[in-house]
């Protein structure tokens, strides 16, 4: 007489990337997802997730999110689900002048949303579009320039914008027969002398 054999039948699922191995051996998954044990045998199941998944749990004949016990005394099937860990974006703006930021693909519109969390391993590009009178000077933090900053998600980042009021150019020509002086509030043209001064934007 030969040992009844239960066929045990793995499927993966989700985002995110993992294995699973049995004790006794015979599931390596992805690889070997299934194999057949003896009538009655116990078979422990271990979920290990890679660098930048989770393991979110198991479904079928296996529940919760620990190792999975099983006794082999009819044909098991069960699902392991891994998803992407989420990592999280923050933005902040700085300066005396005003702007947004938008990222692609969508998720920042700051303004309004200046935090989101993505999916681990996420290529963000983010842009930085200054409003009237205003002009943008740089990134400071996870990204660096004055061009669009493009991120790769795969840990917690935070970065800012500078938005400064622009320079309007303000000259003061003297002209006639007479004398005089020109000053100016706030401070800057004192002509003769200073006769020409830059002043932000709607001063």
């Amino acid at each position: 007489f030969d040992v009844l054999q239960r066929s045990l039948t793995l499927t993966m699922a989700g985002g995110g990337t993992g294995s699973v191995t049995s004790s006794p051996s015979g599931i390596n998954c992805p690889g070997s997802c299934s194999a057949d044990y003896s009538d009655g045998s116990p078979v422990v199941l271990t979920a290990t997730p890679t660098a930048g998944s989770t393991f979110g749990g198991w479904s079928g004949d296996c529940t919760g999110t620990g190792v999975c016990n099983l006794t082999m005394d009819a044909a098991k099937n069960l699902t392991a689900t891994f998803t992407l860990l989420q990592r999280t974006l923050s933005l902040t703006k700085s300066g005396s002048g005003t702007g947004s930021i938008t990222s692609s693909p969508s998720g920042i519109s700051c303004g309004a949303t200046c935090s989101a969390d993505f999916d681990h391993g996420t290529v963000l590009v983010l842009n930085a579009t200054p409003t009237g009178g205003s002009l943008f000077t740089g990134w400071s933090g996870a990204c660096t320039g004055t061009g669009t900053c493009s991120l790769t998600m795969d840990a917690a980042k935070s970065a800012n914008a500078q938005f400064d009021l622009a320079q309007r150019s303000l000259s003061v020509t003297m002209a006639g027969t007479g004398t005089g002086s020109v000053t100016s509030s706030p401070s800057g043209i004192n002509c003769p002398g200073s006769c020409s001064a830059d002043y932000s934007d709607g001063s």
